[in-house]
């Protein structure tokens, strides 16, 4: 990432979290509107997910 940026996650869920320090080790994410809202009514509680989610194996 440029200047020294990190992706702070604490979501122990996905594989991309690495659980010991909470840093995403994806070089980049998606960040998108949750589902079904429009840009003049977002919701402020839940306006945006991760779509670079991935669940863990189990």
């Amino acid at each position: 990432m440029e200047n020294n940026q990190k992706i702070k996650c604490n979501v122990k869920s996905c594989a991309y979290n690495k659980c010991d320090c909470n840093e995403c080790n994806l070089e980049e994410i998606m960040v998108s509107c949750n589902s079904g809202c429009q840009n003049d009514k977002v919701n402020e509680k839940n306006e945006t997910i991760c779509d670079s989610f991935k669940m863990k194996q189990q």
